[in-house]
């Protein structure tokens, strides 16, 4: 059975209606709300004023909300309406008569463009006994405490946060390289077209040898840019030629002292030999 902290108490019944400012006047949706949902309270709030726990950095308050069901369904897009109007990080108890669920999230976030509070991904335990679902509290903050509820609900570690401002200092300096390869490569092609059309003027075939060659050398540079640009790996399978009969004049040419035996394009088989 799920007990914390007396000073964690809320207890606040909140009316469905509150919620359906989030449905967007969706007749359907409104529908399967009420009909799911029986009651929704908020039963705790660990924080550093109700623990003796201090916050964290991305976790500073969390709630425990009970909703009580209809039926023994719910969906992730009902857990995501009750938390905008929460605005924090929270644990649902979800409950169908003597039944059970614990439900939580990673990563919780405000969206830049709504600036609503959502979640990236939810979890939740096996149905069992109501009097069977337990949370402890453990951690040096609210972070760890958090972290350590996911790992009694999901059974494995809480996932590595992504610093999302070294994130988009990344993004930029990315940007800003592929910027100046991109460069590199204008200039790289401009002065190839300038050293083909010297070397269609050039007469002297020494100097023709040194440009072809300056040539080849640009050409490797470029390529050699475009797969530091590259963002996977391609895999090249060898191209596979289907083997083509030769005629006998064409095997000469080249091996004029073997003896061979071939065969032609009707299946007879002949032989000769040049010695």
């Amino acid at each position: 059975m799920i007990d914390l902290p007396e000073t964690t108490n809320v207890y606040k019944r909140m009316p469905k209606e509150l919620f359906y400012k989030y449905l967007n006047d969706d007749c359907i949706s409104k529908k399967t709300f009420i009909d799911e949902i029986r009651s929704i309270v908020w039963v705790n709030t660990l924080s550093a004023e109700t623990t003796t726990t201090p916050k964290g950095k991305y976790v500073t308050e969390i709630a425990i909300v009970e909703i009580v069901l209809n039926r023994q369904a719910i969906s992730s897009n009902i857990l995501e309406i009750v938390n905008r109007e929460i605005d924090q990080y929270t644990v649902f108890i979800v409950r169908y008569e003597e039944w059970g669920q614990l439900w939580c999230c990673d990563h919780q976030s405000i969206n830049p463009q709504t600036g609503l509070f959502n979640c990236q991904n939810y979890y939740q335990t096996n149905w069992m006994s109501v009097e069977d679902l337990t949370l402890k509290i453990d951690g040096g903050n609210l972070d760890q405490v958090y972290e350590n509820f996911f790992m009694q609900i999901v059974g494995k570690p809480f996932p590595a946060r992504i610093n999302r401002n070294q994130k988009q200092i990344d993004e930029r300096i990315e940007k800003v390289e592929l910027l100046g390869k991109t460069e590199q490569l204008e200039k790289l092609e401009a002065t190839i077209k300038k050293l083909e059309i010297q070397m269609g003027k050039e007469r002297q075939f020494g100097k023709q040898v040194k440009l072809a060659t300056d040539i080849k050398n640009l050409q490797d540079e470029i390529k050699k840019i475009k797969r530091s640009m590259s963002t996977h790996v391609e895999i090249h399978q060898p191209e596979i030629v289907a083997a083509q009969e030769e005629a006998p004049a064409t095997v000469r040419s080249f091996f004029p002292n073997v003896y061979v035996k071939m065969q032609d394009v009707t299946g007879n088989r002949f032989d000769y030999s040049l010695l």
